[in-house]
């Protein structure tokens, strides 16, 4: 064999080896494509609906319990905020009633 006969040979081995490792990677490809419909049909089906009915009870509590949590803080906080206009609004009318 000569060595145009050797780089011929060699040439179509590395054509075949390319395709080869075209071949695996595209298994690969087609195996995670497919698995990835599965996944998403499972949670449209099964999973999503669980997940955000599970999710919007989570919010309802949530607020539910923060609400009353945070419901007494601003009551007092309005009742010093009614308290403080209503004796800056007093101090200020004593004030103007005195000058005259």
């Amino acid at each position: 064999m000569t060595l145009g006969d050797w780089r011929d040979l060699s040439l179509i081995l590395l054509a075949l080896e390319g395709m080869l490792v075209a071949l695996v990677y595209g298994v690969i490809f087609y195996v995670l494509w497919k698995g990835l419909r599965i996944a998403h049909q499972w949670l449209r089906t099964i999973g999503l609906p669980e997940g955000s009915r599970y999710a919007l009870l989570a919010r309802q509590y949530t607020q539910e319990l923060s609400q009353r949590i945070v419901r007494p803080f601003v009551q007092v906080e309005a009742t010093l905020a009614q308290l403080s206009t209503f004796f800056h609004a007093l101090v200020a009318f004593m004030n103007k009633t005195s000058r005259r």
